[in-house]
C-alpha cells in the first residue's frame, strides 16, 4: 500500500452460500474462506449482505449450517480486525447473532464509517435500484417486525422452503440487465442532494461498477456466484 496510515478495508457481498452446499459450491466456498483469511491483515472486513442465502434465528436456536464461514470469521475477529455487517434481503436476520458473536455494531441496517477522513456509506443495495412487485413484497416481509413475527410461527423447514422459493436462484446479471442497472444507479446518484457521504458501497446487484457524480463515488461489488469478486480498497 502506498500510504500505510490509511485504513485497509476489505468488502465482500452476495456469496449466497446455502445451508447444504453441493460440490460446485464447496469449491467457491474454499476460495471464499481464503479471501476471508486475508482480512486478518486488514483493519476492517465489511460484509455487505447476502453472504448467506438463508438465515433465520428462532428464539432458542439457529438453523444448522455455515460453521466453516463462522469459524473463519472467529479467526478474523481474534486477529483484531473489526467486522461490520450490513444485512441483505437473504440474511438480515443474522444481525443479532453477528453482534453477539463477532461484536459488530448496529442492527444490520445501513451505516456510515469514517475511514481515514473518508465518509463511507455502507448499504446492501436492495431498494436503491427498482425490482418487481414480488421481490418488493419479499423485501418488505423480511425487514419488518410483523414479517419476523409471522416467520417465527412457522416450522423451520417450512420457512426454509418458503424463503428458497421466494428468493429464487441468485445469478449474475446479463449484459442487458447490467446496462439497465447502471442507468438506474446513475439516475439515483444524480438525485442525491449533498449526501453525508463521500463513497457509497453496495452489493445486491451482482455486477461491479463505479460511478462518479459531483465529487462522490458509488461503487457496486460483484457477487461471489462464481470464483471471484470485486473490492474497494480505501488505502489505494
Amino acid at each position: 500500500m502506498d500510504d500505510a496510515s490509511k485504513p485497509k478495508v476489505l468488502f465482500v457481498a452476495d456469496s449466497h452460500f446455502h445451508l447444504r452446499p453441493d460440490a460446485a459450491e464447496r469449491e467457491r466456498l474454499s476460495h471464499f474462506l481464503d479471501l476471508l483469511r486475508l482480512a486478518q491483515r486488514a483493519d476492517a472486513l465489511v460484509l455487505l449482505g447476502d453472504i448467506f442465502d438463508f438465515w433465520f434465528d428462532y428464539p432458542h436456536f439457529r438453523l444448522k449450517g455455515y460453521e466453516e464461514i463462522l469459524n473463519v470469521l472467529d479467526e478474523v475477529k481474534n486477529a483484531g480486525t473489526t467486522i461490520h455487517f450490513v444485512g441483505g434481503n437473504h440474511d438480515i436476520w443474522a444481525a443479532s447473532y453477528f453482534r453477539d458473536r463477532f461484536g459488530v455494531t448496529g442492527d444490520g441496517l445501513p451505516l456510515t464509517l469514517d475511514a481515514g477522513g473518508l465518509r463511507v456509506r455502507l448499504v446492501h443495495g436492495d431498494g436503491i435500484i427498482g425490482k418487481d412487485l414480488l421481490y418488493s413484497s419479499f423485501r418488505a416481509t423480511v425487514r419488518n417486525k410483523v414479517g419476523i413475527f409471522l416467520a417465527k410461527s412457522l416450522h423451520p423447514e417450512i420457512l426454509f422452503a418458503l424463503s428458497t422459493w421466494l428468493s429464487g436462484k441468485s445469478r449474475s446479471a446479463t449484459r442487458d440487465e447490467a446496462t439497465t442497472m447502471i442507468e438506474k444507479a446513475r439516475a439515483w446518484l444524480s438525485k442525491q442532494q449533498d449526501p453525508d457521504w463521500d463513497l457509497l458501497v453496495l452489493g445486491h446487484v451482482h455486477h461491479p461498477f463505479q460511478l462518479e457524480h459531483q465529487g462522490r463515488t458509488m461503487a457496486a461489488l460483484g457477487g461471489w456466484l462464481g470464483i471471484g469478486s470485486f473490492k474497494v480498497d480505501l488505502a489505494m
